[in-house]
């Protein structure tokens, strides 16, 4: 009996051991991918859930002027107040927009989703959340210019020129540098795929609820 146990042992040994050293390798190469998905999943919330506040808007928290030699020496550049706006872009906001309370909000959250360009995107699921997020930043610059033309093709050509100024002039700002410029048109190369915009209100904060 054990001379037939040895036998089938010398038979199988080898393919049970190819066996056991896929399942293994299986195992290992599945780990970087759980990993993936898993902080995915985390950087995925975390996008969703960061809002602009009221005390943003009316400067309650205000960083200092960063160091100028420090501010775009990385990609994601100094956020002190930990609000997720780069530091010298929410005080030129404010500098630019003193006097209008509800062009602050929309142009400090549409910096805010520009900002998740630089630290939070890694692949396709990340970026579409980020750029999810932009399309909602930019539906709250187009809400600050309402306005009201006799003229139909007026309004839409002074609304639009407005609201694409506000736009740029975020831009602007946020894409400061060449490797911000690339990081930023990099990741719509890498993994822009189809996606929906989000249902809702655009605004965090209800600029009708603003003074100014």
């Amino acid at each position: 009996m054990n001379n037939i146990f040895h036998r089938i042992w010398h038979i199988i040994r080898i393919p049970l051991a190819i066996i056991v050293i896929l399942y293994i390798g299986l195992v290992i190469w599945r780990i970087p991918a759980a990993q993936e998905r898993l902080k995915t999943e985390e950087v995925v919330k975390k996008i969703q859930a960061q809002k602009l506040t009221l005390a943003d808007v009316i400067g309650q928290n205000l960083p200092s002027e960063p160091d100028s030699k420090l501010k775009d020496a990385t990609i994601e550049g100094i956020d002190a107040n930990g609000n997720g706006i780069r530091d010298d872009v929410e005080l030129a906001i404010f500098k630019l927009h003193p006097d209008s309370a509800r062009i602050r909000a929309a142009e400090l959250q549409y910096a805010m989703a520009l900002q998740f360009q630089f630290t939070d995107v890694f692949n396709t699921d990340t970026f579409i959340t980020a750029i999810q997020e932009d399309g909602r930043g930019y539906g709250c610059i187009f809400d600050t210019e309402p306005g009201s033309y006799p003229d139909l093709s007026k309004e839409l050509f002074e609304q639009n020129k407005i609201i694409n100024e506000r736009i740029d002039e975020v831009k602007n700002l946020i894409l400061n540098t060449s490797k911000r410029k690339f990081i930023y048109e990099n990741n719509y190369d890498k993994y822009m795929t189809s996606y929906s915009l989000l249902s809702g209100k655009d605004c965090d904060i209800d600029l009708t609820s603003l003074p100014n």
